[in-house]
């Protein structure tokens, strides 16, 4: 699957639409958050200087229970117009900060001083090719899912062998009991289904459903993080 095939045009106002319904909504927030960018903040933390604070998953679901649960964390997000990743990355920064303070005073080191934390190469590349990843991934589940709530399990047989497994449509025909043209067609099928999802979950990451970064703009800078 070429690069530049994976984003189809559309928009979204996912995040804002859930943050206005009742706590459910925000409870769905808060999992997308936690399901999409638990990998590239634990990127980030392997990277840092930090890395002596604890075990990375520990930290990064730590920041999550913390930061997730402020009123106001979405809101100032949405007024910053940052990406959500770079937004949470500062955070998760602030956060880790925060973690090395109180760890000198419990241990009655001093508490003052606030050097920058250090970070081996470029954390906003880290950032961005552990989000393509985790993003990627979760398109993948989600398309699955659904191509298997809708009775498309086999659309889906076709897309995972042929594009993850690298088999040739023939082989995988063979298996499903159809055509070679016949896997095809259900390969693009699910292909469109992927393309679509993975987009939407792109532009959750924007804070304006309008304006802003141009999502294809988005779309160039994340592929040439994963070059």
């Amino acid at each position: 699957m070429a690069k530049e095939d994976l984003f189809p045009a559309t928009r979204s106002t996912w995040i804002g639409d859930q943050l206005r319904r009742d706590d459910t909504g925000r409870a769905e927030v808060n999992r997308h958050v936690m399901t999409v960018y638990a990998l590239p903040l634990r990127a980030y933390f392997l990277g840092t200087s930090e890395r002596w604070l604890g075990d990375a998953d520990d930290i990064v679901q730590g920041f999550f229970a913390d930061r997730l649960a402020r009123d106001d964390f979405f809101a100032a997000w949405q007024q910053s117009g940052m990406p959500l990743r770079r937004w949470l990355m500062n955070a998760f920064c602030f956060y880790l900060k925060e973690q090395r303070r109180r760890h000198r005073r419990d241990n009655r080191g001093s508490a003052l001083g606030d050097d920058p934390i250090a970070f081996c190469g470029d954390p906003d590349r880290a950032i961005d090719r552990a989000f393509v990843a985790s993003l990627v991934q979760r398109a993948m589940d989600l398309t699955r899912e659904g191509c298997e709530k809708d009775g498309m399990d086999d659309h889906w047989r076709v897309f995972e062998e042929h594009h993850c497994r690298a088999r040739p449509y023939a082989d995988i025909a063979t298996d499903l009991g159809v055509d070679a043209a016949r896997a095809a067609v259900m390969a693009r099928t699910a292909t469109r289904r992927f393309r679509m999802t993975l987009r939407e979950l792109l532009a959750r990451d924007s804070a304006a459903a309008e304006g802003g970064e141009d999502i294809d703009d988005q779309i160039r800078a994340l592929v040439e993080a994963l070059a």
